[in-house]
């Protein structure tokens, strides 16, 4: 993205941090900023340069070809390691504990370190399962 912010681009980018975490198409993100005057070659372009600098992360959802993007660079994102649900598509920050945990457990079985910062696990949420 340029270097300046133009008002599209902060309201993009607001439209991402306040869905941290959820994961959306850019159809779906493209349709919500439809008031703001801002096309889906601009979603685009947009998501395409955040992937590129690491601010966002890019899944297709089992049984869909659809790509989905999570905006992993707000503040409360930032250095969590995120559950996904294959279903529904939600978003869960795994707690500092349970991740440390994981993340150990890990190093100490497979000699493995995971960077927890750009990782997210996939499965099935607990509402899913019911």
């Amino acid at each position: 993205m340029a270097k300046y912010q133009t008002r599209q681009r902060k309201r993009f980018l607001e439209y991402l941090a306040e869905h941290a975490d959820e994961q959306m198409t850019a159809r779906q993100i493209a349709e919500a900023l439809t008031t703001d005057n801002i096309s889906i070659s601009s979603v685009y372009r947009n998501l395409s340069t955040l992937e590129g600098e690491g601010l966002l992360k890019r899944s297709v959802r089992e049984g869909t070809r659809d790509v989905f993007y999570q905006y992993i660079a707000a503040e409360e994102c930032k250095g969590k390691l995120h559950l996904s649900c294959h279903i529904c598509g939600k978003s869960i920050h795994l707690g500092e504990a349970e991740a440390n945990q994981l993340l150990r457990s890990t190093l100490e079985s497979t000699g493995f370190q995971i960077d927890k910062s750009g990782t997210i696990l996939y499965g099935v949420c607990a509402d899913c399962q019911k």
